[in-house]
């Protein structure tokens, strides 16, 4: 492979690749442009293209010939705009190549075309464009992935926001009631024995029973409409609780060992060495852990198994981030949506009697760190939770206002960046 020329002090953070048979102009472009940009040089398509594989989106920009031994400079720009199809390219010809120049433009394979032998003045402003729109096509597909995820939130927080609502008013309305039948169940037993003349029923374990199952029952609604309230009040928390991932898995792994026995289900934990200390809302965090461990062992099969593990990743704005995946091997309704997951009332069971509003208060639990909450199926099955929390205590968590003047923002930008280059 080429060497690669290494700038103190670059102009741009995308790389360039320069490919053409000519040995004299690639060394004679590494010397104008070497001390500015990252340049990789290759004598031929197939060599051109398997940098392009190396370096994936890193490289921004391609110049190439067009007459080579073995591929064109078109086939070459053909076959890169499969592997990246945001790469600037550009083409670079004799005058006795025009049309084939002109039909490469016209298809939409090459940005613009070049003349050879190319002035250095004229490529050094050719280059700086290119390298300016292809950041503008990064930044602008990052920002639609970002717009897709920001709307998923957005629809996810109006759902969590609405169902608080309803469950401040179902709260409201329903305790009292809830109050009145508690009372009767507890008093109905004392007062059959007065209606028979004070004898003792013959199968009191029947009315004890029933008594236990109703204020059971109760008791789940009273939990669950508290869950629901709980899960959209808050809008941030406070960070000031210091913990380790490993010893909060290990609490939790200790909390459920009777029912991970008990159904056979087998807990792999592997965390990266250079985990910090986390700064949580510790009984949330804590609670979100006893929730997802809750949700496994509900809904995985005996000699399911359940593998957590966790690293720090630095995200594209260069912010650390603990990126957690909780992965098991249980079964998954073929058409569902992983998504469904963090429906209030969605349960991989189908047992009427298993709420699924646990996942949702993981969701908001993650959300309010300033963090995100996905599912994805696993092949050939199971089911992956992947929780990214930001390291930083300080991060707020994300609102649809900051992303739309984010965008408007952009968008800005990206309408100058259209006129200077129709301009050039």
């Amino acid at each position: 492979m080429p060497e690669i020329a290494m700038p103190t002090q670059l102009k741009s953070p995308y790389h360039i690749l320069y490919v053409d048979d000519e040995e004299k102009a690639l060394h004679y472009f590494r010397e104008l442009f070497g001390d500015d940009y990252i340049v990789h040089i290759a004598t031929n398509a197939m060599d051109g293209y398997r940098i392009l594989q190396e370096y994936g989106t890193q490289i921004g920009l391609l110049l190439t010939d067009q007459r080579m031994p073995g591929p064109s400079g078109v086939e070459l720009m053909e076959h890169a705009r499969k592997l990246n199809p945001n790469l600037i390219r550009i083409l670079v010809t004799a005058y006795t190549d025009y049309q084939a120049a002109v039909d490469a433009v016209n298809s939409g394979r090459c940005f613009r075309y070049l003349h050879k032998p190319w002035d250095p003045e004229e490529l050094e402003v050719v280059i700086k464009h290119a390298l300016d729109y292809y950041h503008a096509l990064i930044e602008r597909e990052r920002l639609l992935v970002e717009k897709a995820d920001t709307v998923r939130h957005m629809l996810s927080s109006d759902k969590i926001s609405g169902l608080g609502i309803l469950a401040e008013g179902l709260n409201h309305h329903l305790r009292n009631a809830l109050t009145v039948v508690r009372a009767f169940i507890d008093l109905a037993p004392m007062k059959l024995m007065e209606e028979i003349g004070g004898a003792r029923p013959r199968d009191m374990s029947f009315w004890g029973d029933v008594q236990n199952q109703a204020q059971g029952q109760i008791d789940r609604i009273q939990s669950l409409l508290a869950r629901l309230a709980e899960a959209s009040h808050a809008k941030q928390l406070d960070r000031g609780d210091e913990c380790t991932l490993n010893a909060v898995l290990d609490e939790m792994i200790n909390m459920f060992a009777t029912s991970l026995q008990a159904k056979n289900l087998h807990v792999d934990v592997e965390l990266a060495p250079d985990i910090p200390i986390l700064h949580v809302q510790g009984s949330r965090f804590r609670q979100m852990w006893r929730l997802i461990f809750m949700e496994e062992i509900t809904h995985l099969a005996a000699g399911d198994s359940i593998q957590i593990s966790a690293r720090v990743k630095r995200d594209a704005a260069g912010q650390d981030n603990l990126v957690i995946y909780v992965r098991d091997t249980g079964a998954w309704e073929g058409t569902d949506k992983p998504a469904n997951l963090f429906d209030p009332f969605y349960t991989r069971s189908r047992k009427p009697d298993d709420f699924g509003v646990n996942m949702m208060a993981c969701y908001v639990t993650m959300h309010l760190h300033g963090g995100t909450a996905e599912a994805r199926h696993l092949e050939p099955r199971g089911l992956e939770l992947r929780l990214s929390m930001p390291l930083d205590p300080t991060v707020r968590p994300k609102q649809e206002e900051d992303f739309f003047r984010q965008l408007l923002h952009h968008e800005q930008r990206w309408k100058q960046r259209e006129e200077v280059m129709a301009a050039a």
